[in-house]
């Protein structure tokens, strides 16, 4: 069975949730992590990336709630993780730096660790937070795509220009950042082909 197809007939399966890296099972599979700012909409992608009706992330309307690692499956083609999200002004800093510790024991790891899609919310002005984690990927060799999100709630007429703000801002490669609506579907097909490269590169 061809990786897209086992996709298709999987969807994404939630496995577990890790307050520590540490107690993560090994997964032969490839493995791709999911990070974003609080409230970018990391979830609700998720969700929409699994092509079901029924709910596979629990999704917030207040940002930091999710503190935990969530572990997902799908089927034999791959892992995927959803890491805390970073970046929200209430969280103390105690909690801030047992975030940045949770993630750098998560990233030397997971030795199946193929990749890191970056969410970012397309209304907001390239943030110093996200080029900070950008730059902490790649000091770790981590691979890694942004995407952009709700671009159902930009104008049409604006999202040429959203997306050149963020691909200048964030120093990105021509095809970034992937414009992303977990409402309308858009991006799901762009971002699934991306992780398919990734994951079955040699």
């Amino acid at each position: 069975m061809s990786w897209a197809k086992e996709v298709d007939r999987s969807g994404v399966t939630f496995v577990n949730s890790f307050a520590d890296p540490r107690g993560m099972p090994f997964s032969p599979l490839p493995e791709v992590t999911l990070v974003g700012r609080s409230n970018v909409g990391k979830s609700s992608a998720l969700n929409a990336l699994s092509g079901r009706r029924k709910r596979v992330a629990q999704v917030s309307k207040t940002p930091g709630r999710t503190r935990l690692i969530n572990l997902f499956s799908v089927g034999s083609a791959l892992t995927v993780t959803d890491l805390p999200g970073y970046g929200f002004a209430k969280v103390s800093a105690e909690l801030q730096e047992e975030w940045r510790r949770n993630v750098e024991a998560y990233l030397r790891q997971r030795e199946n660790l193929r990749a890191a899609v970056v969410f970012i919310d397309s209304q907001r002005e390239p943030q110093a937070v996200d080029a900070q984690i950008l730059d902490f990927l790649a000091f770790h060799e981590i691979p890694s795509v942004v995407v952009a999100t709700k671009v159902d709630k930009v104008r049409p007429s604006q999202l040429d220009n959203c997306m050149a703000a963020l691909r200048r801002g964030l120093a990105l490669p021509p095809d970034q950042p992937i414009p992303f609506s977990s409402t309308t579907g858009v991006g799901r097909k762009e971002l699934w082909q991306y992780l398919q490269e990734i994951c079955l590169a040699e």
